[in-house]
């Protein structure tokens, strides 16, 4: 597994010197010479680490699932509170993105790669899509077209969301039929670290990124978009559960615990310990402990939940006296108390010393997130999805989750448990929308929070409350558009102001405008 590690170590340097330098030694091969299957490795690595960090750390802030530790730090998470954002907030979002999908876009454009790799270029293109559709859904308008010149246009014009999304979509429906051409070699465990070469796996990763962008667009009623949307879907009208993923997408190139820089990156930013000084990670664990609201909501403490105990919460976090303790967001230091009174991250991310768990598998899509989704597409559009049961996708989405943490046995009662609480059971709750985000806030949490936020600015669901000091009256709609693009680009980057990212206008997300 580390020859993997340094296969894409390799391919990602080489990609960088192109990028940057034009005055190469000719013994240094350009981007454009190294083997698409070289790139893919690297492009797929890359790209997950990508997602790990400020997009997962402020939904699950934002979320209200994490609370910033008042006992170690004299005021944490002050901006995430307070929702005075500005350029600076969460800019790695965009600046990191960026980058990975251009290791992405490198493979796609490089010489030959159509006629030498038709399978990897496919495989590129739906990552490609899986990624930089979370740009529009943070910034709205944004590069697409022009992006990824480099040198060749280092000031990109902003193309619109909605053509970036209709962009990405006709992407992956070229990818679909360049993986149903079946031309090329398929790409061998080492070069695909994700499905390992498994190509209809791929279709199904396909089809369920894909269905995620198609919904996302459900309120949208601008007439050109409608017909595209509806095309689309009704392409999928066949479809069964089994044209979809329905268990969790795996990454791992070999993570190790060998050294920092073989850490799973989810592990990197949020595990116990920080392997470059062998201390506490200070910055991404110690920081970090559970929010109240997420405390009560899975100890069946809310007014939701009341009576109904959760127990994936004391997998993901540490529980104090057997359950869930939470830091109210932007309330005062209690007295005669200690940052041990309060849950700090557990599962995977707080693992024993004698067992280290940077080697972890990293989770690009979760088995209970792509249930969610399948139920949700079943509520919004019945006719088209009449072979799918909404009912039966949304148990299987509990049961998966429950599966993931170990706690199988567990599922049965919980469904039991909640099939009488409206906003939980399925048969009980008449927005079925309502149930399926309280699923997404418990199953995604920690991993994959970025679903349940994006989703709760759409749905207005979970009832997710401000932190005490909030200087906003909502949740963002939007980020603003990073520093580096206003001095690097400053002919083209839409001018704006924090106050744009709490007002629905013509900078919000073209699928949150309706």
């Amino acid at each position: 597994m580390k020859k993997i590690f340094l296969i894409g170590s390799i391919a990602l340097s080489v990609i960088s010197c192109a990028n940057l330098d034009d005055n190469i030694s000719p013994n240094m091969p350009l981007d454009s010479d190294v083997n698409p299957a070289l790139k893919l490795n690297a492009a797929e690595v890359r790209t997950y680490a990508a997602q790990t960090g400020a997009m997962t750390r402020l939904s699950s802030i934002w979320t209200n699932t994490y609370a910033g530790n008042y006992y170690y730090f004299a005021n944490p998470m002050t901006v995430e509170y307070s929702l005075n954002i500005n350029s600076s907030t969460g800019q790695s979002i965009w600046n990191d993105n960026y980058r990975a999908i251009g290791a992405l876009q490198a493979l796609i454009d490089g010489n030959g790669a159509m006629q030498s790799a038709p399978q990897h270029v496919a495989i590129a293109k739906i990552l490609k899509a899986n990624y930089m559709h979370y740009l529009v859904d943070f910034y709205g308008d944004i590069p697409y077209t022009e992006a990824f010149k480099f040198s060749g246009n280092l000031s990109p014009k902003y193309d619109k969301g909605e053509q970036v999304y209709m962009g990405l979509i006709n992407e992956i429906d070229e990818a679909l039929r360049i993986i149903n051409e079946g031309n090329g070699t398929v790409p061998t465990a080492d070069e695909d670290v994700m499905f390992h070469g498994d190509m209809p796996s791929w279709v199904k990763f396909a089809n369920t990124v894909k269905l995620r962008m198609l919904l996302r667009m459900s309120n949208v009623t601008d007439a050109n978009i409608v017909a595209f949307r509806t095309a689309k879907l009704n392409e999928m009208q066949s479809y069964t559960v089994n044209n979809f993923v329905t268990t969790d997408v795996v990454i791992n190139p070999g993570y190790s615990d060998a050294s920092g820089s073989n850490l799973n990156p989810l592990y990197f930013q949020y595990g116990y310990t920080d392997y470059t000084s062998q201390t506490i990670n200070t910055n991404g664990w110690r920081i970090n402990k559970a929010a109240d609201y997420y405390a009560k909501f899975v100890n069946g403490e809310s007014t939701l939940t009341s009576g109904v105990v959760d127990r994936r919460g004391t997998a993901q976090f540490r529980p104090v006296a057997n359950k869930v303790s939470g830091i109210v967001q932007g309330g005062n230091k209690p007295a005669n108390t200690s940052e041990g009174n309060y849950s700090f991250i557990g599962w995977k991310l707080y693992p024993a010393v004698a067992s280290q768990n940077g080697g972890m598998d990293g989770y690009v899509m979760l088995g209970s997130e792509a249930y969610l989704l399948l139920a949700e597409a079943k509520v919004l559009y019945p006719t088209i999805f009449g072979n799918l049961d909404g009912q039966s996708l949304y148990n299987q989405a509990i049961t998966s989750s429950f599966n993931f943490y170990g706690l199988g046995s567990q599922a049965g009662l919980y469904l039991t448990s909640i099939s009488a609480k409206p906003g939980l059971g399925w048969g009980v709750t008449a927005n079925k929308i309502e149930a399926i985000q309280n699923q997404r806030l418990v199953s995604l949490a920690i991993i994959r929070p970025v679903e349940t936020y994006l989703n709760y600015l759409k749905y207005n669901y979970p009832n997710i409350p401000l932190a005490l000091n909030a200087e906003q009256p909502r949740k963002p709609y939007r980020l603003v558009y990073p520093a580096s693009e206003y001095s690097a680009n400053s002919a083209n980057v839409p001018n704006m102001t924090t106050a744009d990212c709490f007002t629905k206008n013509q900078l919000t997300p073209f699928w949150l405008r309706y």
